[in-house]
């Protein structure tokens, strides 16, 4: 299985060569890319065209070079130079071209560290990847050695999460690593009472709590035992500090859906955005 890596000369684009670096090993290996703007097809009299297309060349070359470094030597993986109208279109049409099962990408600069900013690139390639994404957020930077650990899968409940909860499966038995589901339950704080009163409100919410619980049970009963499943529960009233009150491994990734509405195609829904923001790992999105 292909993964391929969107780089760039930037911290971003070194971000995602160490999320890259996780996968690396085993059933999979790694097609690095850079992509450069399409030049004009055609000869062209102006000197200045053949000089901006050398350049292209040589600094694709140069950031592949240093791509080759970041990996090492011990990972499996080839560096490939293509032009395309914009950095997402390339991306993706080398993804078709492989059949890949997975495209990373960095952060935007100006993000705070440890977290995922979009930005022009990365929010073009996110919503019309047919195929997961994996986000790497700003200034990641696991040790060379690490590997993936773990996957974590944000689940929602029977039927929503089913083919989420089914990306995550594969990559788990791919990467031979344990598979844990997650649900959160994120409820902003009330600013007035209901006419029912804060009791019923309370029983409500138990009751949410106990549905969850009952729903993770049964999904990971349905798991095979080779993925070592667990699931954990966690209730907070801000997605971060849900998020941060997991127990993150090293090498570990977390799996979400994207929105019904992408048909095919990724489409980040509320939810989906903020967990990306907010997550301190690297984040999978599924189409």
């Amino acid at each position: 299985m292909k993964y391929v890596v969107a780089y760039s000369r930037d911290s971003g684009g070194r971000s995602a060569l160490a999320v890259a670096r996780l996968f690396a090993g085993g059933k999979t290996s790694l097609c690095v890319c850079t992509i450069t703007p399409a030049t004009w097809g055609y000869p062209s009299m102006a000197a200045v065209d053949v000089e901006y297309a050398e350049f292209l060349s040589s600094h694709a070359a140069a950031a592949l070079e240093e791509a080759r470094a970041f990996l090492g030597e011990d990972v499996d993986a080839e560096f490939l130079a293509r032009s395309a109208r914009t950095p997402a279109a390339g991306a993706l049409e080398l993804v078709a071209e492989l059949d890949a099962g997975l495209v990373v990408i960095g952060s935007a600069r100006g993000g705070p560290l440890g977290r995922f900013a979009f930005g022009s690139v990365t929010s073009s390639l996110l919503h019309t990847s047919p195929v997961p994404v994996a986000l790497a957020p700003r200034g990641y930077r696991p040790a060379r050695q690490v590997r993936l650990q773990r996957i974590t899968c944000g689940y929602v409940g029977p039927g929503a999460s089913d083919s989420t909860v089914a990306a995550a499966l594969e990559l788990a038995l791919r990467h031979e690593v344990p598979l844990r589901l997650v649900t959160g339950l994120v409820r902003d704080r009330q600013m007035y009472p209901s006419l029912v009163g804060y009791e019923s409100e309370k029983l409500v919410e138990q009751q949410v709590r106990v549905d969850a619980e009952e729903a993770l049970r049964a999904a990971v009963a349905e798991l095979p035992q080779a993925v070592e499943p667990t699931y954990q529960l966690v209730a907070a009233t801000h997605w971060e500090d849900a998020l941060d009150s997991l127990h993150w491994a090293d090498g570990e990734v977390l799996v979400v859906g994207s929105s019904r509405h992408g048909l095919g195609r990724i489409f980040m829904g509320t939810n989906a955005s903020k967990i990306a923001r907010c997550a301190p790992v690297p984040t999978v999105v599924v189409p």
